[in-house]
């Protein structure tokens, strides 16, 4: 099956850019802007002074990838980045059993996996993407100084 890159995003139409990144405040180095969302629930967002940050729903991070636009179109176009950013073989496998997405949605897991979610096919399904920005957002938020393998017992989403 032939991939590109309209298969690893969604669309941005109908989705709220202004409200979409308002659960992650709290991780952000300066106020970001979504520019790109991927099929896989991650998130592109930019700064006001251009920079490009890959915000990693399953990771809980913000990461700075590129310094403006400009870089962060070149990298759109390395295989390896795509791969490692964009998931192509995951989505294909979505696809093929099934899992196909509509307007706003992208897959996203169950159970979290910070939450011990499985990272298996089963475990994903197709979800709101501001439900599922919304969701990992608050969920990093309070897990985010608990030490690996703390048990988890309270998590409260609004």
């Amino acid at each position: 099956m032939a991939i590109t890159m309209n298969d690893l995003t969604i669309s941005p139409e109908g989705i709220d850019f202004d409200s979409l990144l308002s659960d992650w405040t709290w991780a952000m180095p300066e106020p970001l802007r979504p520019v790109l969302l991927t099929a896989m629930g991650d998130v592109f967002a930019q700064s006001e002074s251009g920079a490009v940050y890959f915000i990693d729903m399953v990771e809980g991070l913000v990461i700075p990838i590129a310094d403006d636009g400009p870089s962060f179109q070149g990298l759109l176009s390395d295989t390896q980045f795509v791969t490692d950013h964009f998931f192509p073989s995951r989505v294909v496998q979505l696809r093929n059993a099934g899992k196909n997405l509509e307007s706003q949605k992208v897959y996203s897991h169950k159970q979290p996996l910070v939450l011990g979610g499985n990272d298996d096919s089963d475990n994903v399904e197709v979800t709101d993407v501001g439900v599922h920005v919304s969701i990992h957002g608050q969920i990093h938020q309070q897990v985010k100084d608990l030490p690996d393998g703390t048990p988890i017992s309270d998590i409260k989403i609004e």
